[in-house]
């Protein structure tokens, strides 16, 4: 049976990513909330950040951000970029592409990226990342802003 997700959008104002979105928003979860994708796009940059209840993410912190970003890596790879993931980040033939954030935030496990800024332009980036994570974490997502029960009090 697949996991319930939110799938949230944003637009990154002015270029510049939201770097505490995802932090205060995995803060405001409890441990029971569902996984949320924060997805932040302009026209140069997409970025992510993926936040899971640490009951869902690997048992080992070291480990995330293998998890949370390698549904990125297979996007890049499904558009012709033969990326790969080494040191916490993405990288293209030995050129680093994106760096890869992991952190315990409250209850959750938080992992940011994003991707490099030609590909942010391709048409149907969002909805192929989407269909990566579905498929490797499992989780079916729905769009909406979580439910005030599933945040922390």
């Amino acid at each position: 049976m697949a996991q319930a997700a939110l799938w949230m959008r944003t637009h990154i104002s002015g270029g510049r990513r939201l770097p505490s979105a995802g932090a205060d928003l995995a803060a405001a979860q409890s441990a029971a909330c569902v996984p949320i994708v924060l997805w932040m796009h302009d026209l140069r940059e997409s970025a992510f950040a993926l936040i899971a209840p640490q009951r869902l993410a690997p048992g080992r912190a070291r480990r995330w951000a293998a998890w949370g970003a390698m549904p990125a890596v297979a996007t890049c790879r499904q558009y012709g970029v033969p990326a790969y993931l080494q040191d916490a980040a993405i990288w293209l033939h030995g050129r680093l592409l994106a760096s890869v954030e992991a952190a315990q935030v409250g209850e959750c496990a938080l992992i940011e990226s994003s991707f490099p800024g030609p590909l942010s332009a391709v048409p149907g980036l969002e909805a192929a990342f989407r269909a990566r994570i579905e498929a490797q974490h499992g989780w079916r997502f729905d769009t909406a802003w979580p439910a005030a029960a599933a945040q922390r009090r």
